[in-house]
């Protein structure tokens, strides 16, 4: 189980500047966590943070790897977002299991194959149109979140 600690008692100064830097511009921070896993659903997992930190300002794709070992300053950075979003490519949720092993709470947690009805199939290779209407699913579910704890996100402007 791992421990927030303050901001200040942060040991990398990288992390320390990353947390102040994010929740003063921000307010509250959205951790986005894909498992990467190696079939096609599991890239596409990859994939979703990505597009969804694209549209999501106070959204970050965060390295859930830190966590075991524990890597101080890229597990104090995942530990100080507010919410936690978790997109596994498949049933077994091993993201979720791990993030809740080390004590994260989880806010979100998507198995691609359970929730939106995907069949998991070898290899890396995806349908991208797939991945966006999974990635605007996930995105209305974070407004909904944060709509319900008053905390707008803004989206980025599209130009």
């Amino acid at each position: 189980m791992f421990i927030r600690k303050p901001v200040e008692e942060i040991v990398t100064e990288p992390a320390r500047k990353t947390v102040r830097m994010q929740h003063e511009k921000f307010g509250r921070t959205i951790g986005l966590n894909g498992c990467f896993g190696s079939s096609d659903l599991g890239q596409m997992t990859g994939f979703i943070p990505r597009a969804l930190v694209k549209e999501i300002p106070n959204a970050f794709m965060r390295c859930p790897l830190a966590l075991w070992p524990e890597v101080e300053g890229a597990t104090q950075v995942l530990l100080h977002d507010d919410y936690q979003v978790v997109i596994d490519g498949c049933k077994e949720r091993c993201l979720l299991k791990t993030l809740q092993k080390a004590g994260v709470e989880v806010d979100l947690a998507y198995a691609l194959d359970e929730d939106f009805g995907l069949e998991k199939a070898a290899g890396p290779d995806f349908d991208e149109s797939v991945m966006e209407r999974v990635a605007e699913k996930i995105k209305k579910d974070i407004q909904e979140l944060a709509k319900r704890d008053k905390q707008p996100i803004a989206e980025r402007a599209r130009g």
